[in-house]
């Protein structure tokens, strides 16, 4: 059978309860405590059956006192069953209870106008007018009115009718991407340990799944579930759910807590979302005031940081970031209740948007960009705008929870205007465009700025506005494309020839270094004295390039050295012919045969064993 849940709201004494009890045959009110005073304390449940429909009644309590239960009992609620007294009329908890509901984005709704029977004849037609001119500016304006009485039994039936009504119409318009179980009750059975209550959202639980208990990250297993007090294999959404857990103490998990399955959620200090003030507001709303946020059945006060504005006016709408004191877990589309800490009254009700808000590293207009496309549910445009915080680049975990979508298939989705960037990103094109373009300006003005060096560093090709992973993207891009050389030690674009960029000063000077390495042999003078000035340092590094020099390097002295080409083919010729075939020589032998220097005649070895000139067995070389 399909479940719906459904809130009893109104003012203590209404006589919520006692429909309740005539409607299903159950007293919610089952705390000692509740008999005692005659009032609800906790969230009461029941269910009736109706046409093939199970209707979940939570029934809310109405004094003021219990005003967090009251929300707890309505955050699982996808309708709401208003109970107004025919004799009282409408009251203060009415009132509040009506805002709390319209916060929690409960628009589905019937009112019971109770204990009927207390009315004089022909009184009723009069009070239902009293009553719809009072509803007339609420989201209840248009419900339906029912006249009954708990004692008499008028209007029951047309009470159980309607609510079957009620629930056809009454859409889990934003569930959980995965289940979501708010704890509303912990205690322990005798023999089986540890159980939890709560409504279940989003997706089934059945017996031995893993769930993780948030926001503590603890892992939790399912030994046997109950759904309204009979045993189950199997939770679905809507319905209200007992958990037996394997191997949790009771003092480990706490009301407000939150069973969830594992990778879909996350706890967190921020969420952003929209936040709305109702015109019947009595003050403004300021930036970083500290408000009371009521979810499923936690609560927890936090900064309401206002994206854009100094204050919020009754009436008014804002996107905000609610930053706690410590981590809560929420999901993408949840409701919100705020409220005001002093005195205690309901603001109104905010819509998460991002349940896993990052640092606002980008700045609050970009942060106020992904805001509205995700509350547009526009994809493309949300994840344009994540790529604008994050860079020019979007994890795709984190499209998928602000689109509120599963992420397999989004990359898909978005193949018009992105591209994928390893597994688990994406780049917009415009993005990687602009990267490309920065890469090639950046390498360009390296090359004016420094015309005879061969590579320019890959660290100076990035755009500081870019995510490095754009960067890498776009220079391999370039790379394959042969716009430009790669190599470990830099980058330099096609076609780039410093050589041709010599003056007839500096090509003199290029022939003096080349003439001084000749003349030095293979005593290998430190390249720190061959350059004086970078530009000989630049041309050095021709040399090199070219093949006529050849840079050692002695670890021992953290010395570069250089030798010349005809240096080293003398050196193996040298070596070939002291050391025929295959005789072994040491380091100081050759360094004899060589009548070279400490300084050169390691970094020399080890350049030809890594040519395969020369052959190392321990402390013995010979040639190849």
């Amino acid at each position: 059978m399909t479940a719906c849940p459904l809130v009893v709201i109104g003012h203590v004494d209404h006589g919520k309860t006692a429909l309740v009890r005539a409607l299903t045959g159950t007293d919610t009110d089952r705390l000692a405590e509740e008999k005692r005073r005659g009032l609800s304390i906790v969230p009461g449940f029941a269910h009736l059956k109706h046409q093939g429909r199970i209707i979940d009644l939570i029934d809310a309590p109405g004094h003021a006192d219990f005003i967090r239960a009251m929300i707890s009992g309505a955050s699982g609620a996808r309708g709401a069953l208003l109970v107004i007294s025919a004799v009282d009329g409408i009251e203060a908890q009415t009132l509040e209870h009506m805002a709390i509901a319209a916060a929690l984005g409960i628009r589905a709704a019937l009112v019971a106008v109770t204990k009927a029977d207390l009315l004089a004849p022909g009184e009723a037609g009069a009070r239902e007018a009293d009553l719809r001119a009072a509803l007339s500016n609420t989201d209840f304006a248009d419900a339906p009115f029912i006249f009954c009485s708990a004692i008499s039994g008028e209007g029951l039936a047309a009470v159980s009718g309607e609510l079957a009504a009620l629930a056809t119409r009454a859409a889990d318009e934003t569930p959980p991407p995965g289940a979501f179980l708010p704890v509303d009750r912990v205690f322990v059975a005798e023999g089986h340990g540890t159980v939890v209550t709560g409504t279940l959202l989003g997706a089934p639980i059945a017996v031995n799944d893993t769930l993780v208990l948030s926001p503590a990250g603890r892992g939790v297993a399912v030994r046997r579930i109950q759904v309204r007090g009979e045993d189950a294999v199997i939770a679905r959404p809507g319905e209200r759910t007992a958990l037996n857990l394997r191997g949790l103490p009771a003092d480990a998990v706490h009301t407000g807590d939150v069973l969830h399955e594992p990778e879909a959620f996350a706890p967190s200090r921020e969420a952003d979302g929209v936040f709305s003030l109702p015109a019947a507001g009595r003050r403004p709303v300021r930036h970083m005031e500290v408000v009371r946020v009521h979810f499923g059945a936690a609560q927890a006060s936090a900064h309401l940081h206002l994206l854009g504005a100094a204050q919020m006016m009754p009436g008014e709408a804002a996107l905000v970031r609610l930053k706690f004191r410590a981590p809560v877990c929420l999901y993408a589309g949840q409701r919100v209740v705020l409220r005001r800490l002093s005195p205690g009254e309901t603001l109104g009700g905010a819509l998460i948007l991002d349940p896993q808000a990052a640092a606002l590293t980008a700045g609050k207009p970009a942060r106020q960009a992904t805001l509205v496309a995700a509350q547009a549910g526009d994809l493309p445009g949300l994840a344009e705008a994540l790529a604008r915080e994050g860079g020019g680049l979007a994890h795709i975990k984190d499209v998928a929870r602000l689109a509120r979508r599963p992420a397999a298939g989004l990359a898909e989705a978005l193949t018009e205007s992105f591209v994928p960037v390893g597994q688990n990103r994406l780049a917009s094109a415009r993005s990687l465009q602009a990267a490309i373009e920065a890469y090639l300006e950046n390498l360009a003005a390296y090359h004016a700025a420094f015309p005879l060096r061969l590579l320019a560093p890959r660290a100076r090709m990035a755009d500081p506005n870019l995510a490095p992973a754009l960067t890498a993207q776009a220079e391999t891009r370039l790379a394959a494309a042969g716009a430009i050389v790669l190599t470990a030690a830099g980058a330099a674009a096609a076609g780039h020839a410093p050589a041709g960029n010599l003056s007839e000063a500096q090509t003199a000077r290029m022939d003096a270094l080349e003439t001084a390495l000749k003349a030095a042999g293979l005593s290998a003078p430190g390249s720190a004295a061959l350059s004086g000035t970078p530009e000989e340092a630049d041309l050095l590094a021709l040399l090199i390039h070219s093949g006529r020099a050849i840079e050692l390097e002695n670890v021992a002295l953290n010395q570069a050295l250089l030798l010349h080409a005809d240096a080293v083919a003398g050196a193996i010729r040298t070596l070939s012919q002291a050391f025929p075939g295959r005789t072994a020589f040491t380091t100081g032998e050759a360094r004899a045969a060589l009548a070279t220097n400490r300084k050169s005649i390691v970094p020399l070895l080890e350049l030809l064993d890594s040519l395969a000139i020369t052959v190392r067995t321990g402390n013995l070389r010979h040639v190849a």
